[in-house]
C-alpha cells in the first residue's frame, strides 16, 4: 500500500484502461482515465531499476509504520476514554449507591436546647444534649455570616456547592504529603460541611470526600444559598459545648448576635477550623492571631473597611472571664424538678432538644434567702451538737511551696462558693494566720495568694467532737486546741473586704429542706432540697419521705370541725390504751408525761397534746381522718392505725406544704407547681399551669386587674377550714409555734410544729393568706437530733427568717372569714363558730370505745416531743373492730 503523498511526488496517469465497465467509467466507478493518468509500468520480463526500488521501499515502509502508530494511539486513547468513563461511572455508582437523601434538609431543625427562666427572666438552666439556640437566617446579622464566609468559603455565593480549584490545590498538597503522617488538608466548602455534619459520618477518607462533594452539588441544586448558610450557622460546633452562632455568642460574650462587635463576629468565625486549637481561654495567642486573620479576610472581601479592620484588631479577645451565662445561684434543686416535669409532659427528647422556653415561678431573691436561712440553721445545729471535726487535711510547710500543695487538694463536696480552702501558716495563743488562693479562672488558673486571721474568740463552739451523741469536750482555751500550722481548713473571708478576719467553717452532717409557695396559685417560689446541690442532688422536698409528726394533727382537727364539733368542745387529755389483736396494748403518752384532763379542742391543738388528739380521733373515727388526709394529698392511702394521726406515716414536704396551702385557701385544692407556662421553639404556648385560668387576659383592660378563676375542687367546706385556721393561729400566739411567730404578728400567720419519735425529724409549717413555708431538719439516715430538739426550736427559727423575707412585700391582711362563720370570745380567746353552733360540749363520753372500723397499732408506741409519733407496726385488718376496745381498768380511761 503506498504511503501518503509528499510535496516531491509526481502524479502520472496511465495510458490504458483497467478493468471494464459498460458505463464508460473505470472499474472503480471513476471517469475513464487517459494515458497520462497512470504511471508507466514495466513490460513483461522487465525489472525496475534498483534505485527506484529502494526509493519505493523507503516511501512505502515508513509511511505504513507511521500510519499504524497513529491509528494505534487514537485507538488506545479511545479505549482509555471509554474505560475511564466506564470506570468513573462504576466508581461513582459505588460511592454514591447508599448516599442519604437530602430531602430532610429542606425541613431540617437541629436539636435545640431548652432554656428555663425564673419569674424575673433570669436564666435558671439550659437543658440540652447540644447547647444550641436556633436562629433563622433573617435574624443572623450580615457581618456574622460574612465572618464565616470570609474564613471558610470566600466563593460561597457563586460556587456550585464545591470549589474545583480548591480541590485541585488540596489534592496536589495531599499527594505531596503521602507517607508523612499528616492529616489531609480539606477543600470543603460551607455546603460540603453541611453535607458532612448532617448527612455523613465525620471521618476523613477518599470515599467520604467523594460522597461529600456529590451531596454538596445536590444540596446546592436543591436549596437556596440562604437556607444552606442558615443550617450551617446553626449546626456548626464552636467550642465551649456551644453549637451554632447564637449559643456561641452567649457562651463567649453573654450577648445576643445583634450586639456583637466586628471583632467578636470574627472570633466566632475563626473557630470552625479548630475550636480547641483556637480556644480563646486555652490558647489566647493562637486565637488572637486567627481572629485578626479573619478580620483581614473580611476587609479583603469588602465586608468592612480597612479602618474598621484596624479598630477591630485593637479590641481585646474576650471581655468576660466566665464562658457561661450567669444562672440563678442555688437553683439546682428547682431546675431538676422542672426538668423532671418537662420529661413527664413532653418526653426526654423534646424536653432537652426541643428548643422549649420554660417560664417558672422561682423568685431568685427569695431563693437566696431560703438557702442562707437553711444553711444558717444547719450550721447552728452542727456547732451546738457536733463541735469541731478537725481540718480537711494537713500539708508539710517545711517544703516551702504550700501553694502547689494546696492546688493539688480537692475541695470537699458541699463547700460553698464563698468559702475557701486555707492553710494555717502559724498560730499564737489566740490567733492563727491563714493563707488561701483566690478562685482560679480560665484567664488566670493560678490566682494570687491572700492572707487572713482566725481569732480564738470566734471559736468557742469548736469543741472536740467525739462519736455522735457523745458529750463534746470543753471550749478551746488556746488556738492550738483547734488548728496547727499546716492544717488545711475551710474558711469564709470577710465579705465586706474591710478586714482580714476570717471565719472557720465545716460542712454540717445534719440535713434540711425548705419550700415556699404562693398558696393562692400553688406556685413554688423557692426550694432548698438540702445543704447544697453540689453535695447531694437528692431533693428532700420532693423525694424524701419522712414522718411529719404533729404536723399531721391539723387534719384530725379539720375532720372534727367538719363533723360540727365546736372548737371549744372539751376533749380528755388522759391515758389512751388500745388492746391489740395479738394481746398487747398500744399505750402512747404525752411529751410532758402528765395529763390535763378535759381541755378545749383549740388548746389541744395549740399545745399539741397527743392523748387528746387520740381521744378526738376515737370519737370522729380513723376512716374519716384518713379520708381527709387523702383528699388533701398528704398520703395516697392512710393506714387505719392510731399512730398515723400523730404523724407516724410517710409523706413528702411538698405534699404537706400543698395541704397547708389548701388550709390557707379555706379548703380549696392547691397543687404545687414549678412551671407557669412552656413555649415551643416557634413561640406557641404548649403548656400552662393547671387549675388557674384568666377570664380577661385575652383582651386585657389596662384599668382592670386580671380576673383569675380557680377550677380546683373544694376539699373541705370553707366554714370548717376557717375554724381550723383560727385554731392554728393560736398555735403561733399561745402554743408551740411562739418561737416562729416573733416579728410576724402583723401578718397573723397560722402554723404547726412537728417532731417525730426520738426527735428524729423536726418540722415547722406555717402560712398566711399569701405565703406558705415548710421546713424540715433531720439526718438522711434517721437518728435522733438530741433530747428536746423539737420542731419549734430547730425548724422554727429557719421558718421565721424565710417568712420574714417572703412577707416583706406582702399586704398585712387577715384570713378571709367565709359566710356562715362568726367570731366569739370564749374565755378571752376569739374563736370561729359556725352560725348557730353552740359553744362547749364534751367530745368524749366515758365508757365509749374507739370508732367502728378503726384498727389498732403495734404495742409500745412511746411518744415524745410536741406530739412525736411512734413508728406504726403491723396494722389490724382495715374495717374490722378487733382490738378497738378501751381498757377501762387503767386509770379511768376514755
Amino acid at each position: 500500500m503506498p504511503g501518503p503523498l509528499t510535496a516531491g511526488d509526481r502524479m502520472v496517469r496511465p495510458t490504458g484502461t483497467r478493468g471494464g465497465g459498460g458505463n464508460g467509467n473505470g472499474g472503480d466507478g471513476q471517469p475513464p482515465r487517459g494515458p497520462q493518468d497512470d504511471p508507466p509500468r514495466p513490460g513483461r520480463g522487465q525489472k525496475p531499476a534498483k534505485k527506484d526500488k529502494r526509493r519505493a521501499a523507503r516511501r512505502g515502509g515508513a509511511g505504513f509504520v507511521a500510519a499504524r502508530a497513529v491509528t494505534g494511539l487514537f485507538g488506545l486513547a479511545a479505549i482509555a476514554v471509554v474505560a475511564g468513563g466506564v470506570g468513573g461511572y462504576v466508581m461513582f455508582r459505588h460511592y454514591t449507591a447508599d448516599l442519604p437523601s437530602i430531602d430532610g434538609l429542606r425541613s431540617y431543625q437541629p436539636p435545640v436546647m431548652s432554656r428555663v427562666y425564673s419569674s424575673n427572666m433570669q436564666l435558671i438552666s439550659e437543658l440540652a444534649t447540644e447547647r444550641r439556640i436556633y436562629t433563622p437566617f433573617e435574624d443572623i446579622p450580615p457581618l456574622v455570616a460574612q465572618a464565616f464566609i470570609s474564613a471558610e468559603d470566600q466563593n460561597f455565593w457563586h460556587e456550585p456547592g464545591i470549589d474545583p480549584l480548591a480541590i485541585v490545590r488540596a489534592g496536589i498538597t495531599d499527594i505531596g504529603q503521602l507517607g508523612s503522617g499528616r492529616r489531609p488538608i480539606g477543600a470543603s466548602t460551607i455546603t460540603q460541611q453541611v453535607a458532612k455534619n448532617i448527612l455523613l459520618q465525620n471521618n476523613i477518607n477518599f470515599a467520604r470526600k467523594i460522597q461529600e462533594a456529590v451531596l454538596a452539588v445536590r444540596i446546592d441544586h436543591a436549596m437556596s444559598k440562604q437556607r444552606v448558610l442558615e443550617i450551617y450557622l446553626n449546626e456548626i460546633f464552636l467550642g465551649e459545648q456551644a453549637y451554632g452562632v447564637a449559643a456561641a455568642a452567649a457562651a463567649y460574650f453573654d450577648k445576643p448576635l445583634d450586639k456583637l462587635t466586628i471583632a467578636q463576629d470574627a472570633m466566632l468565625g475563626s473557630l470552625p477550623k479548630a475550636p480547641t486549637n483556637y480556644d480563646p481561654y486555652r490558647n489566647p495567642q493562637a486565637a488572637l492571631a486567627r481572629r485578626n486573620w479573619v478580620i483581614d479576610r473580611m476587609a479583603d472581601d469588602g465586608a468592612i473597611t480597612r479602618d474598621q479592620a484596624t479598630q477591630a484588631k485593637a479590641e481585646p479577645l474576650l471581655t468576660r472571664a466566665s464562658p457561661r451565662p450567669a444562672t440563678v445561684p442555688g437553683a439546682g434543686y428547682f431546675a431538676d424538678a422542672v426538668r423532671q416535669q418537662l420529661v413527664q409532659l413532653f418526653g426526654q427528647t423534646r424536653a432537652t432538644d426541643g428548643g422549649l422556653v420554660v417560664y417558672t415561678s422561682l423568685d431568685p431573691a427569695l431563693q437566696a434567702t431560703a438557702d442562707a436561712s437553711l444553711r444558717r440553721g444547719l450550721i447552728e445545729y452542727d456547732r451546738n451538737h457536733d463541735g469541731w471535726r478537725g481540718p480537711v487535711t494537713h500539708i508539710d510547710l517545711s517544703a516551702g511551696d504550700w501553694q502547689t500543695a494546696l492546688r493539688k487538694i480537692q475541695a470537699p463536696a458541699g463547700i460553698l462558693p464563698e468559702w475557701r480552702l486555707a492553710v494555717v501558716q502559724s498560730t499564737t495563743a489566740t490567733t492563727a494566720a491563714v493563707s488561701w488562693l483566690t478562685p482560679s479562672t480560665r484567664r488566670d488558673p493560678i490566682g494570687p495568694a491572700q492572707q487572713g486571721t482566725l481569732s480564738l474568740s470566734t471559736l468557742r463552739w469548736a469543741r472536740k467532737a467525739g462519736n455522735f451523741g457523745a458529750h463534746l469536750g470543753p471550749s478551746p482555751r488556746r488556738m492550738a486546741d483547734v488548728v496547727q500550722p499546716g492544717d488545711v481548713v475551710m474558711i469564709e473571708p470577710d465579705a465586706s473586704g474591710k478586714g482580714d478576719a476570717v471565719t472557720l467553717r465545716q460542712i454540717p452532717q445534719v440535713q434540711g429542706a425548705l419550700v415556699t409557695m404562693d398558696p393562692v396559685t400553688g406556685r413554688v417560689l423557692a426550694m432548698s432540697g438540702g445543704w447544697s446541690y453540689g453535695l447531694s442532688q437528692f431533693n428532700r422536698v420532693t423525694q424524701a419521705e419522712r414522718q411529719p409528726g404533729s404536723s399531721f394533727k391539723p387534719l384530725v382537727y379539720l375532720t372534727a370541725m367538719e363533723q360540727n364539733i365546736p372548737p371549744d368542745a372539751t376533749v380528755l387529755d388522759a391515758p389512751f390504751v388500745i388492746n391489740m389483736p395479738d394481746g398487747t396494748q398500744y399505750r402512747p403518752g404525752n411529751y410532758e408525761a402528765s395529763f390535763l384532763g378535759p381541755i378545749p379542742l383549740h388548746q389541744a391543738l395549740e399545745e399539741s397534746i397527743n392523748l387528746a388528739t387520740l381521744h378526738l380521733t376515737a370519737r370522729i373515727g380513723l376512716p374519716a381522718v384518713a379520708q381527709t388526709a387523702q383528699d388533701f394529698g398528704v398520703v395516697d392511702k392512710m393506714p387505719l392505725i392510731y399512730p398515723a394521726v400523730l404523724g407516724a406515716i410517710d409523706t413528702t414536704m411538698l405534699r404537706l406544704a400543698g395541704a397547708y396551702a389548701g388550709f390557707s385557701q379555706l379548703g380549696r385544692q392547691v397543687t404545687p407547681s414549678f412551671i407557669d407556662r412552656v413555649e415551643d421553639a416557634q413561640g406557641n404556648v404548649i403548656y400552662r399551669a393547671p387549675e388557674v385560668t384568666c377570664g380577661n387576659c385575652a383582651n386585657p383592660d389596662p384599668g382592670q386587674p386580671p380576673h383569675l378563676v380557680y377550677t380546683a375542687k373544694q376539699l373541705s367546706d370553707p366554714q370548717s377550714t376557717s375554724q381550723l385556721v383560727t385554731m392554728m393561729q393560736g398555735v403561733m400566739t399561745r402554743g408551740t409555734g411562739r418561737v416562729a411567730d416573733q416579728g410576724l404578728q402583723a401578718w397573723t400567720p397560722a402554723g404547726k410544729t412537728g417532731t417525730t419519735e426520738d426527735f428524729q425529724d423536726a418540722w415547722f409549717t406555717g402560712f398566711t393568706p399569701t405565703r406558705v413555708t415548710s421546713v424540715w431538719v433531720g439526718f438522711d439516715n434517721p437518728q435522733s437530733l438530741g433530747d428536746n430538739e423539737q420542731g419549734a426550736t430547730v425548724a422554727g427559727p429557719i421558718w421565721n427568717r424565710v417568712m420574714t423575707a417572703a412577707l416583706a412585700d406582702q399586704p398585712k391582711m387577715p384570713f378571709p372569714v367565709p359566710p356562715g362563720i362568726e367570731m366569739r370570745n370564749t374565755g378571752g380567746i376569739m374563736e370561729a363558730f359556725k352560725t348557730g353552733e353552740a359553744s362547749g360540749g364534751d367530745v368524749d363520753v366515758p365508757g365509749t370505745t374507739a370508732a367502728p372500723g378503726d384498727t389498732g397499732a403495734q404495742a409500745g408506741g412511746g411518744i415524745g416531743g410536741d406530739g412525736n409519733a411512734s413508728t406504726p407496726g403491723t396494722p389490724g385488718t382495715p374495717g374490722s373492730t378487733a382490738g378497738n376496745k378501751i381498757d377501762n381498768s387503767v386509770g379511768g380511761l376514755y
